[in-house]
Order: structure tokens, then C-alpha cells, then sequence
């Protein structure tokens, strides 16, 4: 009995040792045949990760238009800061006396810049505490004030007096097919136009208040 009971036992331990043998042989893996899958591991890493974002230069302070795929924006640099910014059409481009086949840069004398903030007023150019702000509002990553939405639009009569003023609150309150001014090549139908959307007429022109925010 003591021995049937002991031929059990070597018997187990050695069926034991055998597996635990086998098992060493089978489990360990080596992962060199695997690094690709092993590093690409390690660099998905959510705790090795290195989230930034490219340094880019500062906006440019000195371009005055910039030609895109559907037209032309137009920048003005007041004395006092910021910018203006238009998406100028051929009657803006006219009014401000500006090159329509080549870039052209800003004013190095303040006193020029000034007058020609002036006449971008005119245009209906909106303010911007910097270009980067106005970026910062078309991709979305700050809210737009009120004043930057409102839309201005300005007919000035041939004769020299007084102003045409049409204002909506954003682009949102456009007319659908408001899209026909940008077509205009002369004042008198540009203010023929906004008369059908309703402008009014201001004699004196300093009664205009974003008129006089330059």
C-alpha cells in the first residue's frame, strides 16, 4: 500500500515537473519578431504623448490686400491699434483706389494710414482688436462680439452729400439674393439697390456712429 502510494506521488511529481517544463517552453515570447507592433505600442502611449501645436509667425502688420480663390481682403492699421478687415468687391477695390492684379502693402507714414482707415470705415470694414482675433473668430475659438458681426453697408452719393446706410445685426439678417450689390460697378446703382433693401438717408454724415469709431 505504502508503495502503490509512493509510485503515485513520484508519479505526480514528476507528470509536474514535466509540464511545468513544457509550459517554460511554450509561454515565454520573444518580441523581437513583433517590435514594430511592440514600439508603435509604447508611442500610443497616452502618457508619452507630446500634444503641441507648430509655432507659427505673427500675423503680418504690413499687407494690405491679400488675393484669395473668390477675391480680395483688404487690412487698414489705425495710429490707435488693431485692424480693420474687408472682403473687398470691385466697387470697394475702386472707392479705395487700390491695385486689382497685384498685392499691395500699407502705408509706412501713420498720418496716410489713418485716412486710409477712413475710407475702409467707409466700405463698411469691420474692427478687430487684431488680425489674430479675427482668425480666431473664423475657426471658431472665440466668440464674436456684437459690434464684429454687425454688418455695414454704405452708398455715397456722387454729389458729395450725405450718406446711404443699410445695418444688419449679422449676415444671418442678409437678404437672400443680397449677393447682387457685390456686382455693382458704379455708386448709383449701389445706392439704387440698398434703397430696395430699405436704407435710410443721413445728411450729416457725423451722425453715422461707426463712422467715427477711426
Amino acid at each position: 500500500m505504502k508503495f502503490s502510494i509512493m509510485l503515485v506521488a513520484i508519479t505526480l511529481n514528476f507528470l509536474s515537473t514535466l509540464c511545468q517544463q513544457t509550459m517554460g517552453r511554450l509561454l515565454p515570447i520573444n518580441m523581437n519578431p513583433f517590435r514594430i507592433f511592440y514600439q508603435q505600442t509604447v508611442i500610443d502611449d497616452p502618457h508619452d504623448r507630446v500634444f503641441s501645436c507648430p509655432i507659427l509667425p505673427p500675423p503680418s502688420t504690413t499687407e494690405r490686400t491679400v488675393f484669395g480663390t473668390r477675391g480680395c481682403t483688404v487690412y487698414g492699421y489705425p495710429s490707435t491699434g488693431g485692424v480693420l478687415v474687408k472682403e473687398a468687391d470691385l466697387l470697394d477695390m475702386l472707392f479705395l483706389s487700390l491695385p486689382r492684379s497685384h498685392v499691395s502693402q500699407r502705408s509706412p507714414n501713420a498720418d496716410e494710414e489713418d485716412r486710409f482707415c477712413n475710407l475702409m470705415r467707409r466700405t463698411g470694414a469691420t474692427f478687430w482688436p487684431s488680425k489674430q482675433d479675427w482668425f480666431d473668430v473664423k475657426v471658431g475659438m472665440r466668440e464674436i462680439t456684437e459690434e464684429e458681426e454687425k454688418v455695414m453697408v454704405y452708398g455715397w452719393p456722387i454729389d458729395g452729400v450725405g450718406v446711404w446706410v443699410l445695418r444688419f445685426e449679422s449676415t444671418e439678417q442678409l437678404p437672400e439674393n443680397f449677393g447682387r450689390i457685390s456686382l455693382v460697378i458704379n455708386m448709383k446703382e449701389k445706392i439704387q439697390i440698398m434703397r430696395e433693401y430699405g436704407a435710410i438717408f443721413v445728411e450729416d454724415i457725423t451722425q453715422v456712429e461707426e463712422l467715427n469709431m477711426v
